[in-house]
């Protein structure tokens, strides 16, 4: 069963910041994991990314996040890089 079926699906922009704080990705662990994850398209611990129907789920442990085209990808890696991962390599 795929993550994004099991919990609810938040949409973006509307739903990011709520995303974000339930799932954890506040913490720079989970950022990274999260970006990680959103970059490779897979799992990276309890955070993963894949494809459906032309848009990128990025599932957490608590729900998931819809980004339906490449700039609310580009704006939710802007919105979660301030917190923690902005100028460091990860």
């Amino acid at each position: 069963m795929r993550d994004d079926a099991r919990h609810p699906v938040r949409l973006w922009p509307a739903d990011e910041t709520l995303w974000l704080r339930e799932n954890g990705a506040w913490r720079p662990r989970a950022a990274r994991h999260v970006l990680c994850a959103l970059a490779a398209l897979g799992r990276r611990g309890r955070y993963a990314a894949h494809v459906e129907r032309g848009a990128k789920i990025i599932a957490g442990p608590v729900s998931a996040l819809a980004l339906p085209d490449a700039e609310a990808e580009i704006r939710f890696v802007f919105r979660v890089t301030p917190l923690g991962y902005g100028e460091a390599a990860f």
